[in-house]
């Protein structure tokens, strides 16, 4: 399968809309968050899924998704009606979809089969469809450059710390810095997306009253390699964003490198009296890309 191109904008901040309610989804909708992940595994009694998902595809529908992408999560691909629903919520264009606890590369190619049937049935574009992970039981971490790797659908793997304090037997410190429990799992995530070229969302700062240790919590997962990060509340995002995007002098830096790597002289192709090297350009081009 070739994976047909979509635009897509900046991944920095996902916030969870719990409960697949029309309230919850038209809340972080007019956030500022880059993502809205739309909860339809847990958030609300088992007989209240049916009307979640009926929501939900209104929703997709029905809001304004510009400027914004729109992730939906499901129950495992073998759980009961999962496919169904996925098939039926795909009607509405998420960006992305993934369902919960992922353990192998097998369940994410159940997952690609059953988009593909999905979008076949709704006349959607084949491959527009991305697909993602939240990597949180063990057998997953496992299997995460695997699973990073799974399908050209993959768009991102995201860490699912709680869940996973259950399988790996670590306690959560809520220390920022200091999660020291956590930094294995980080650092193979990080190097999973890096080498499929995929997002690594990092998991939310839990104290979502303490912004102050929220923003340093998300300049961590900035400086660990992550691409972007979970947002329990929208008080969250500012910290987020401003984790995530490159400082002005940063920027200035790189808009410097690309315009003296330009220059028709290559004696002048110089950066504070130094020849310009690949490194350089390529570190300046992340720059720009990064800011959007």
């Amino acid at each position: 399968m070739t994976t047909a191109i979509r635009k897509r904008g900046l991944r920095r901040s996902k916030l969870v809309a719990k409960g697949g309610t029309w309230k919850a989804i038209a809340a972080a909708n007019a956030s500022a968050a880059d993502i809205v992940h739309i909860e339809l595994e847990s958030g609300f009694p088992p007989e209240a899924r049916a009307a979640a998902v009926e929501t939900t595809r209104m929703a997709l529908t029905e809001m304004d998704w510009s400027g914004k992408e729109a992730w939906v999560r499901f129950p495992h691909i073998d759980a009961p009606e999962t496919k169904t629903h996925l098939a039926y919520v795909l009607g509405g264009r998420p960006h992305l979809v993934y369902c919960a606890k992922v353990k192998s590369v097998d369940d994410i190619l159940r997952l690609d089969e059953a988009v593909s049937r999905g979008e076949d049935e709704n006349g959607i574009e084949p491959g527009s469809t991305q697909i993602g992970a939240v990597i949180e039981r063990i057998e997953a971490l496992s299997n995460v450059e695997a699973i990073a790797a799974a399908s050209p659908r993959m768009g991102a793997i995201m860490f699912g710390a709680n869940d996973m304090s259950l399988d790996f037997g670590y306690r959560r410190t809520g220390i920022v810095g200091v999660d020291h429990e956590t930094l294995y799992i980080r650092s193979r995530m990080v190097l999973a997306g890096r080498l499929a070229k995929i997002d690594i969302i990092d998991a939310a700062f839990m104290n979502r009253n303490d912004i102050e240790s929220s923003d340093a919590d998300a300049q961590f997962s900035a400086r660990m390699g992550f691409t972007g990060k979970n947002a329990l509340s929208a008080d969250q995002i500012p910290g987020i964003h401003r984790a995530f995007v490159p400082t002005p002098k940063e920027l200035t830096w790189a808009r410097e490198v690309l315009a003296a790597a330009a220059h028709e002289d290559v004696s002048l192709r110089l950066i504070d009296g130094d020849p310009i090297e690949a490194f350089d350009i390529l570190r300046a081009e992340t720059l720009i890309a990064r800011a959007g």
